[in-house]
Order: structure tokens, then C-alpha cells, then sequence
């Protein structure tokens, strides 16, 4: 149930992100999203949901280091 809670969590960062304007901002939100969803997916096993977030989480860091 608490690892449940996890990605219901995960998810609202992700929605929230969507909400916003500031590119900055939406990149801060997705990342620690994306970050929850990495531990989620360790959590439940699930080598796609991990793998794919913590690309997410290298993409946004590059971009928000480059200033894009």
C-alpha cells in the first residue's frame, strides 16, 4: 500500500509540472517526479519504470545545466 502511495505521489509531481509555465520550474517538478518513479520502479521490480525515469531525470539535468 505505501509503495502505492509512492507513485500516486510520483504522479502528482508529473501532473503538476504540467500545470506550469516556467520551463525551470517544470523541469525541478518532472525531475523529482521522475525520481519517485525511480524508486518506484525498484520497488515493484519493474526494470522500464526505473530505466526510463532516471533517463528523464539525465535529460532535464542536462537541459537545466545548459540553461534551455
Amino acid at each position: 500500500m505505501l509503495v502505492e502511495a509512492l507513485g500516486v505521489v510520483a504522479t502528482l509531481f508529473i501532473l503538476l509540472a504540467f500545470s506550469m509555465n516556467d520551463k525551470r520550474a517544470i523541469r525541478l517538478f518532472d525531475s523529482l517526479g521522475a525520481l519517485l518513479f525511480v524508486i518506484y520502479g525498484i520497488l515493484i521490480h519493474s526494470f522500464s519504470v526505473w530505466l526510463l525515469n532516471f533517463i528523464l531525470i539525465l535529460i532535464n539535468s542536462y537541459k537545466m545545466y545548459k540553461g534551455k
